[in-house]
């Protein structure tokens, strides 16, 4: 792991987390009991990492910095495995049953779906 790695991550990271904040914040604002925000954020994230595997994949082109930046770096910030099961957490302490599988097979199901979908496009 090298210095100009670490802070491809670091930025990309902190970009995309910014995103994230943003769009939970923008979308959550009028739906209390469903944390959309982090839905929309996760799908957005698989959906360009299926867009990036697909184009170095196509075009065979190293994964290096541009990459790293995106993938590991700003999509690792935008999307959140933790914000997701805390949001599940909520749902369950506020006794929110009604939301938790929906919100469960939106961000496990139409995550996958968005990587495959984002893949097929560059395929």
């Amino acid at each position: 792991m090298d210095l100009k790695s670490i802070i491809l991550v670091f930025f990309g990271g902190g970009i995309g987390s910014l995103f994230r904040f943003i769009v939970t914040k923008y979308s959550n604002k009028n739906l209390i009991s469903f944390p959309i925000g982090t839905s929309i954020s996760n799908l957005v994230g698989c959906f360009i990492i299926g867009l990036l595997i697909a184009y170095y994949d196509r075009n065979d082109i190293p994964k290096k910095d541009i990459f790293l930046f995106i993938s590991v770096g700003f999509c690792g910030g935008l999307t959140t495995f933790s914000t997701f099961m805390l949001d599940i957490f909520e749902m369950l302490k506020n006794e929110n049953y009604q939301n938790i599988i929906p919100y469960f097979s939106i961000n496990f199901f139409l995550g996958f779906i968005s990587i495959a979908l984002g893949f097929l496009i560059f395929r």
